[in-house]
């Protein structure tokens, strides 16, 4: 996934997604911090909410979380019928017509 980027005011939050979820990494001046909540960020920025940056930080933010959301619920894995269909995984490999069904692997 391409990282996405929010300059403001002598700040820089990257984001990304891994398999574990997302992931920022915020700069303030001479100091970076990597965080996987968005609560311990903000608290960690320390910006105030009724201004215009803390406004549109907090924005991005969700429409971050948006999307994630929006990316999990569309994406719930390939269906049973879909993995056997395709012939990948070990569960593809329960035939026992086929001549190879016990032989073993030595990796």
């Amino acid at each position: 996934m391409k990282r996405e980027r929010l300059h403001a005011r002598g700040l820089c939050i990257e984001t990304g997604r891994d398999w574990n979820g997302r992931w920022f990494i915020a700069w303030k001046p001479d100091v970076s911090q990597l965080f996987r909540d968005t609560r311990a960020m903000l608290r960690w920025l320390a910006w105030p909410v009724k201004t215009p940056t803390g406004d549109s930080i907090r924005s991005w933010i969700a429409s971050l979380e948006a999307a994630d959301a929006e990316h999990a619920a569309g994406s719930a894995g390939p269906a049973r019928e879909e993995v056997l269909a395709t012939g990948f995984g070990p569960e593809c490999h329960l035939d026992e017509t086929d001549p190879n069904h016990n032989t073993r692997t030595i990796i």
